[in-house]
């Protein structure tokens, strides 16, 4: 898969494209329709698939939001592009100029890239203040649009406010469904105090790659993947109240069977499940105890 970066004044006449638009974080599974969609049209007609998508995030342009915390970073939503077989992703820099761009406009930069079909979502908007809709489209004339329907998953849209709700509130089985794959974060294993090793449960410090959106305060099972391996773990989303208290959420995780040093190297938590709160015990006896059967829990995985 080819990635490339375009910006409004520069933009690229590629091969015939049939494509899917949108931002795209979470890529989640109302997300996979639209790819699944843009695959079967590409072979179909015999086009190249892409994906469109923008860079920053549009709420950094139009409402002047900054440091926003997501689902996916860019990074991890080329990778899944790339598992999914698409021939290109674009990057359309998002800028006051593209934001104030009219829908006309809008729909002759796609032509200009050789869109010769376009999938999006049924409730997609573009162009200054949204004004483009699928029916805009629907009356365009330079490239066919295919309209995916509402995806659903008990009833209820699924959409990236839902997942970062369910993913807010800790509640990782539905965000799984959702997302169709566990929710996840990256980084790299930072050094911390070690008192973990104290208590006979070191733990793996996680400082996050990307701004993330963080799970509710508690105790989650999962499983940490480092040096090209799974282990089954116990992650930590909170303040660690009870011997190494810390006023900005911290996220760590024991890794079960494991005894390595791995300091600086990358590291990918998956949340599958919340076990309970975090929590203030009375001693370091206590502690141990409920790490024993968290620990329990963990290899039931």
């Amino acid at each position: 898969m080819k990635v490339i970066r375009m910006d409004l004044n520069e933009i690229e006449q590629l091969e015939d494209l049939a494509a899917c638009i949108g931002y795209f974080d979470g890529m989640h599974v109302g997300h996979m329709r639209l790819i699944e969609k843009t695959l079967e049209q590409a072979d179909k007609k015999g086009l190249k698939s892409a994906c469109i998508t923008f860079d920053p995030d549009p709420w950094c342009v139009i409402k002047q939001m900054k440091d926003i915390a997501h689902i996916t970073s860019m990074e991890e939503r080329i990778e899944i592009g790339r598992q999914c077989g698409l021939d290109y992703w674009i990057i359309l820099s998002f800028t006051k100029q593209l934001a104030s761009l009219s829908y006309r406009d809008f729909e002759k930069m796609l032509d200009q890239m050789n869109v010769k079909v376009l999938i999006c979502g049924f409730d997609y908007s573009y162009g200054y203040k949204g004004e483009g809709n699928v029916e805009t489209l629907r009356k365009q004339s330079y490239f066919d649009v295919i309209e995916v329907e509402e995806v659903t998953y008990e009833d209820e849209k699924i959409s990236s406010s839902r997942i970062e709700e369910t993913i807010q509130k800790g509640d990782m089985r539905t965000t799984t469904h959702l997302l169709g794959r566990p929710y996840s974060i990256k980084g790299t294993v930072a050094e911390g105090r070690s008192l973990g090793h104290t208590i006979g449960f070191p733990t793996a410090n996680l400082k996050m790659k990307h701004h993330s959106i963080l799970p509710l305060v508690g105790v989650y099972i999962g499983y940490a993947y480092v040096e090209g391996r799974h282990y089954k773990c116990m992650i930590n989303v909170g303040h660690n109240p009870t011997f190494n208290y810390k006023e900005d959420i911290a996220v760590e995780a024991y890794l079960v069977d494991f005894d390595q040093k791995i300091y600086g190297d990358e590291m990918e938590l998956i949340f599958i499940e919340r076990i309970r709160d975090e929590k203030r015990f009375a001693s370091k006896e206590e502690l141990v105890e409920q790490l024993k059967c968290d620990v329990l829990k963990a290899k039931a995985l």
